[in-house]
């Protein structure tokens, strides 16, 4: 077996959702608008960290979330500790969240990308002089509805390209 069969499938699916992370809506769109915009990079980190979880590391996704940081402009290390934290978790519980339903798997990223949200409100709002915003249940509501989505497309995708 080559271990390195499909990581370019795990690497492209990385960057379409780091795209899909930095589109922005077109310009006549409220700006309310962008908050129904579920965590791409999280759903598909989380679904290869629980499928194959000795081919994601928590270094790579400290670099990616650093590349996001730059890519968004929000202060360097939040997002990759954001990530690499998504991994941890993931990783500590791979066999169990793999016996979960689909369903069950979307109130855990409900909670992981919740926290994540806080977290991101929080930093960003010590930073400068942002309030609150309560819109981070929205992003976190949004990704766990697209979860089933994403996870049935990531499947066909894994057993197409027979990824180990």
């Amino acid at each position: 077996m080559n271990p390195t069969q499909g990581g370019w499938v795990i690497l492209t699916s990385f960057l379409v959702a780091l795209v899909l992370s930095i589109v922005h809506l077109p310009e006549g769109w409220p700006e309310w608008f962008s908050w129904l915009r579920p965590s791409w990079l999280v759903l598909v980190l989380f679904f290869w960290a629980i499928e194959v979880p000795h081919r994601i590391g928590m270094i790579t996704m400290w670099i990616v979330g650093l590349f996001v940081d730059v890519l968004l402009a929000q202060p360097l290390g939040l997002n990759g500790f954001i990530l690499a934290s998504v991994t941890y978790v993931a990783w500590q519980f791979f066999e169990r969240l793999r016996m979960y339903s689909v369903f069950q798997q979307c109130g855990v990223l409900f909670i992981l990308v919740l926290a994540a949200e806080v977290l991101r409100e929080l930093v960003l709002g010590l930073g400068s002089s942002r309030v609150w915003n309560w819109w981070v249940f929205l992003v976190a509501t949004m990704t766990s509805m697209a979860w089933p989505f994403v996870y049935l497309l990531l499947v066909r995708i894994r057993t197409g390209m027979r990824i180990e």
